[in-house]
């Protein structure tokens, strides 16, 4: 499966390329022919903005299958929602049928960030933002593209080491609700999805904080690891307005800042 999974994430990346002369953003519909998409039709849909169906007789006589890409007519085009949504849906056309479940949804996910944030001129551009939560929202201005997949390409570029944390207030009490990591980090037993944040960080963590007073905040952070002894975190808190349109609360990103790369 990992083998799989890393076949079409490097499809992705392949497919996505641009030219080294090009300046961001980058349509996420200039991928749709590469994936097999034939029509991109503007449509009402309910109950998300873009979705990928397979097109009647949809194996071509190479084998490959061919699809149709609907788009809600009613949301402007090219906002970093639109882009988000087109790309996330263009990339489930990549995830082989073997996957599903969760290991599908995050191949989606990482699929989705090379679609619409090609790690080439994103590493370029990372390299020159400043690690903090408004560098995270300039370079996501700058590429027209959602937080989520903003940080997660972040994680990968290199230029740092680390975690990125989305909390949600449900019931008053903060839920982990989304996560990604640097290649090859491990999330510590506090920080699966569903968990609670007492479950990871101390009673006066600034994730609260931030939760009520709705200011970003920064700092070095206790953390549960589950572990013998203490781990410290230098953590930044901030509000942020969720992707997927489903929130009902207040949510926060933390930025867990293990290292900085060169």
């Amino acid at each position: 499966m990992a083998t799989l999974a890393a076949q079409a994430l490097n499809r992705a990346r392949a497919l996505a390329r641009v030219p080294v002369t090009a300046r961001p953003p980058f349509a996420p519909e200039r991928c749709a022919a590469r994936c097999g998409v034939i029509t991109i039709r503007r449509t009402a849909l309910h109950g998300g903005i873009a979705r990928i169906d397979p097109a009647p007789h949809s194996a071509s006589a190479g084998g490959s299958p061919r699809w149709i890409l609907s788009v809600d007519g009613r949301m402007p085009p090219h906002t970093p929602q639109w882009n988000g949504a087109v790309a996330a849906a263009l990339a489930r056309a990549l995830v082989p049928a073997a996957l599903s479940g969760a290991a599908a949804d995050r191949l989606a996910e990482a699929a989705a960030a090379e679609i619409l944030l090609p790690m080439r001129p994103f590493r370029v551009a990372a390299t020159r933002t400043d690690l903090t939560m408004d560098g995270l929202r300039d370079l996501a201005v700058r590429f027209s593209a959602p937080i989520r997949l903003t940080v997660r390409q972040w994680l990968h570029s290199g230029t740092w080491r680390g975690y990125a944390l989305l909390w949600r207030a449900e019931d008053g009490v903060p839920v982990l609700r989304w996560r990604a990591a640097s290649p090859a980090e491990r999330f510590p037993k506090g920080a699966a999805i569903g968990a609670q944040a007492g479950a990871l960080f101390a009673e006066d963590s600034r994730l609260y904080e931030t939760l009520r007073t709705g200011r970003p905040s920064h700092g070095v952070e206790e953390v549960r690891s589950g572990g013998a002894g203490r781990t410290w975190w230098f953590t930044r808190f901030g509000v942020v307005r969720e992707d997927a349109g489903e929130s009902t609360g207040r949510a926060v990103l933390a930025l867990v800042i293990l290292d900085r790369g060169p």
